[in-house]
């Protein structure tokens, strides 16, 4: 009988791993799994290996290793688009370029997390914990940051159009050429945070606090800066006056 071959290997892991886990999920006395959202229309189209993958990843954190891993061997996605993983214990993990479109990570702990390059659109972030986390160049066009801990994050480069980031904590945040416009930032803490070179076309900053904020260079056209709190340490675009747009110095 001739060996099987790595990927034969790997393949039968997947499957092994696959099963353990679904009896694991069964078990009556069996943990808070994650799980898959309603959200399945919008899921891109997987292998029946990205699906194996995928489900091994979402059936705990010890398989996490594993399904990366075996994505990794047999060169293939591992796709987290639309999953539940609200709550989940994701502090330090590497989840860089992978895609998370429209998940929901509610209330998630990303405390130094890596996830640049991921792709966030539509992801449900409100009161995640990405404090340290590494968000340069991830896509979170229409995500909810609402109330999201982002203290120390780097967001630089990254795309956050249209994103709900109201009540965020975004202080000393490196948000330098992140793409800000139609952003809601409405009582956001932004002091100290670094904002050269963003672009807050059409921004609502309606009391968000700016204090030692670095906006220079920042396009800050048509955005709403009523009530926004500065101060001396403030940096704004050449020619860019405050007062006229609404802000308050402090």
């Amino acid at each position: 009988m001739n060996p099987m071959t790595p990927t034969h290997l790997t393949l039968a892991a997947v499957a092994a791993l696959a099963v353990a886990g679904a009896a694991r999920r069964g078990s009556p006395a069996r943990q808070r799994r994650y799980s898959t959202s309603r959200v399945r229309r919008s899921l891109p189209r997987m292998t029946a290996e990205e699906r194996q993958i995928r489900r091994l990843w979402l059936s705990g954190p010890d398989n996490h290793g594993q399904a990366k891993f075996l994505a990794e061997t047999l060169g293939v996605r591992l796709v987290l688009a639309g999953a539940n993983l609200s709550f989940a214990n994701l502090s330090g993990l590497d989840l860089s370029g992978l895609d998370l479109r429209e998940a929901d990570l509610r209330e998630a702990d990303l405390y130094r997390a890596n996830l640049s390059g991921a792709n966030l659109s539509g992801a449900d972030l409100h009161w995640a914990d990405l404090e340290e986390a590494d968000l340069s160049r991830a896509d979170l066009s229409g995500a909810d940051l609402s109330r999201a801990n982002l203290i120390d994050a780097d967001l630089s480069g990254a795309d956050l159009s249209g994103a709900d980031l109201h009540n965020a904590d975004l202080r000393r945040t490196n948000l330098s050429d992140a793409n800000l416009s139609n952003t809601n930032l409405s009582r956001a803490k932004l002091d100290w945070a670094k904002l050269s070179g963003a672009n807050l076309e059409g921004a609502y900053l309606h009391w968000a606090w700016l204090n030692e904020a670095d906006l220079s260079k920042a396009d800050l056209e048509e955005a709403n800066l009523r009530w926004a709190k500065y101060t001396d340490g403030t940096t704004w675009p050449t020619g860019f006056d405050p007062v006229d747009a609404g802000a308050i110095k402090t």
